[in-house]
């Protein structure tokens, strides 16, 4: 089952438009389940979690977020499909930025 996910605010009231995104979760597509556990490390190698589900732009049909597994008592984290690359060598996404 694909879900969708609006940009509304926690506890707001739901828009009448349509989602942006669609989830994609291991079991709905080749790719999510390709990715689905695989380790996301930060450019010096340090691990920040494995991932849970792809989110979609409904609209391009273009994968747009990552979304790691949460911790115990943490917040989703979805980091952008265009700040990741993938090291094939190793088996992982890593996780470049300007900082």
């Amino acid at each position: 089952m694909q879900h969708t996910v609006s940009g509304r605010s926690r506890g707001g009231p739901r828009s009448s438009r349509p989602s942006r995104f669609l989830r994609l979760m291991a079991h709905e597509s080749s790719t999510a389940g390709l990715l689905h556990g695989c380790p996301v490390v930060t450019a010096i190698g340090d691990r920040i979690g494995t991932v849970d589900h792809l989110m979609v732009d409904v609209t391009t049909h273009q994968l747009r977020y990552v979304v790691l597994a949460r911790r115990r008592n943490s917040a989703s984290i979805a980091i952008p499909w265009h700040a990741l690359y993938f090291d094939a060598a190793l088996s992982r996404l890593v996780f470049y930025s300007m900082y």
